[in-house]
C-alpha cells in the first residue's frame, strides 16, 4: 500500500494495531516530520476514532455487508471503518470525500475491493438516519457496549458498580477527546511568564480546572518543537496526576521515596513543591525508564532526585522507617485513562483487575515499611476500579494497625475537598464528574 494520503496512512496504522501494535506507538512511527500539521491531526483523529468506536463501526457495517466482518481483508475493513467514522462522527468532512478516499485506499487490494467499499459506504449514507441499535431498556449491556463501543464485560461490571445512568455518562466521557494538560515548572519560570512565552510561540492555552500550576494547550505546534518545552518550563501531566503530589504534601528539606517513579511526572512535581530542597529517592524496575526519569529531571532542572533501578517489593531493611513521605503510584489496569489510551478497552481482561489487586497490595505493604513514625504514605492509581483502590486500602488497614487514614481535604482544591466522606482519607476522580482523568488517591499516616 504505497498511497501516502492521510487516510491511507491511517489505514496502515490501524492494520498494524489489529496485529497487536499500540495505536500511540504506531502513530509515533508513522507521523514523520515531513507530514503537514493538518494531515497529522487528521491521521491522529482517524486512528483514535476508529480504535475508540470499533465495536459500533463494525456493528453498523454488519448491517450493510453480506460478507462477515471477520472475513473482510484487514486493509479493506479498515478502509471501511475510516470512511464510516468520518460519515458518522466528522461533520466537517463531506460524505463524498470520505467515500472517495476510502475507495482509493481499497484500490491497493483490487477493483472488486474498491467497488465493495464504495457500495457499502454509499448505502450507509442513504440509510444512516435509520440505523437501529439495541434498546437500552431491554438490552442495557448490549446497547451501551455497541453504542459507546466498550467490551461487554466492562459495561456489565460498571453497571453493577455505578448503575446504568452513571455508566452511560462515564462511557461518553471516556470517548471524548482529552485536552492536553501541562504543569508549569515553577522551578524555572513563573506562570505568567510562561503564558507570555507560549503566546509568542503560537500556542493557544487555557487555565487549569483545579490547580494553579496547570495549563491546557488548546492548539499550537507539537510540544517537542517548542523552545519552552526544551528549556524545561513545563511538563505534560494531567491534573489528576498533579493532585497526587499535592496530597503527598512533601515539604522542603524532607526525605521522600517514590517507589515506582519513572518516567518522572509526579517525582519532579514533588521536587517542585519541595522547592528543589531535600532528597527524593526514585526507584523503578526498568533501566530504560530510569533513563527517561533522569532526562526529565535534567530538562526540568530538578537536582534532588536520586534515581535507582530497584524492585520496591524486595525489602531493604536499611531503609525501614527512614522516609518522611512515601509515594506508591501503583501499576494498575489504567481503566481511568481510557480517553487518553483507548487501546486499554481491548487489551484488558476481567482477570487483570483481580491479579493487579494482589500485586498492588504487596507493593503497598512492602513500601509502608519505609515510612517513619509520624510520616505519611500516598497510594494512587489511574483506575476507577474499587478492587484496585478502596479494597486495597481497606485490606492494608486491617493488617497494619499502626497506619490510619489521614484527612486529605487540606491538600485538595476546595472544589474537590467538599465532596469527600469521612474519614476523608481518599478521593476517587471520574472523568464524567470532574473533567480530568480517572484517578484514585489515598493518604495514610503512621502512628507515632
Amino acid at each position: 500500500m504505497k498511497n501516502k494520503s492521510p487516510r491511507a496512512i491511517a489505514v496502515k496504522i490501524l492494520t498494524e494495531v489489529e496485529k497487536g501494535s499500540y495505536s500511540n506507538l504506531a502513530l509515533n512511527r508513522h507521523l514523520t516530520p515531513e507530514i503537514e500539521k493538518e494531515d497529522r491531526a487528521l491521521i491522529t483523529e482517524l486512528v483514535y476514532g476508529v480504535v475508540k468506536y470499533r465495536v459500533r463501526l463494525d456493528y453498523v457495517l454488519s448491517k450493510f455487508s453480506k460478507v462477515k466482518i471477520s472475513s473482510i481483508h484487514p486493509v479493506v475493513l479498515n478502509s471501511l471503518r475510516v470512511g464510516l467514522y468520518q460519515i458518522l462522527f466528522l461533520d466537517k468532512i463531506p460524505d463524498y470525500a470520505a467515500v472517495n478516499e476510502s475507495v482509493n485506499v481499497a484500490k491497493s487490494i483490487g477493483k472488486r475491493a474498491a467497488g465493495f467499499v464504495n457500495g457499502i459506504l454509499r448505502n450507509v449514507i442513504r440509510n444512516k438516519d435509520g440505523i437501529d441499535y439495541p434498546e437500552p431498556a431491554k438490552e442495557p449491556v448490549r446497547y451501551l457496549s455497541i453504542y459507546y463501543s466498550f467490551p461487554e464485560w466492562m459495561v456489565r461490571r460498571w453497571i453493577e458498580l455505578f448503575g446504568f445512568d452513571f455508566t452511560e455518562s462515564l462511557l461518553s466521557a471516556f470517548n471524548e477527546k482529552p485536552k492536553l494538560c501541562v504543569r508549569v515548572n515553577e522551578l524555572k519560570i513563573k506562570k505568567d511568564d510562561l503564558k507570555s512565552l507560549l503566546n509568542k510561540e503560537g500556542v493557544k492555552w487555557s487555565s487549569g480546572l483545579f490547580l494553579e500550576e496547570a495549563l491546557y494547550i488548546e492548539d499550537g505546534p507539537p510540544l517537542t518543537r517548542l523552545e519552552s518545552f526544551r528549556s524545561g518550563y513545563f511538563q505534560p501531566q494531567d491534573e489528576s496526576s498533579m493532585l497526587v503530589a499535592r496530597v503527598l504534601g512533601a515539604k522542603g528539606g524532607e526525605k521522600v521515596l517514590d517507589v515506582a517513579a519513572a518516567p518522572g511526572g509526579k517525582t519532579t512535581h514533588i521536587a517542585q513543591l519541595m522547592k528543589n530542597t531535600g532528597r527524593i529517592h526514585a526507584w523503578d524496575l526498568h533501566p530504560h525508564r530510569i533513563e527517561l526519569l533522569k532526562e526529565t529531571c535534567r530538562r526540568l532542572g530538578v537536582t534532588i532526585v536520586h534515581p535507582e533501578v530497584r524492585d520496591a517489593k524486595i525489602p531493604d531493611t536499611k531503609s525501614f522507617e527512614q522516609f518522611d513521605k512515601v509515594l506508591v503510584d501503583a501499576p494498575c489496569s489504567g481503566l481511568g485513562v481510557i480517553r487518553r489510551k483507548p487501546d486499554i478497552k481491548w487489551t484488558k481482561k476481567p482477570e487483570d483487575v483481580i491479579n493487579l489487586k494482589r500485586e498492588q497490595f504487596e507493593l503497598l505493604s512492602a513500601s509502608s515499611k519505609y515510612v517513619k513514625p509520624g510520616g505519611a504514605i500516598v497510594y494512587s492509581t489511574c483506575s476507577i476500579e474499587p478492587e484496585e483502590n478502596e479494597k486495597v486500602i481497606e485490606k492494608f488497614l486491617q493488617e497494619n494497625r499502626d497506619f490510619e487514614p489521614d484527612d486529605i481535604r487540606p491538600f485538595l482544591p476546595k472544589a474537590l475537598s467538599g465532596e469527600l466522606k469521612e474519614p476523608y482519607g481518599y478521593i476517587q476522580i471520574y472523568p464524567n464528574v470532574h473533567g480530568i482523568d480517572g484517578f484514585f488517591i489515598a493518604r495514610l499516616v503512621r502512628r507515632q
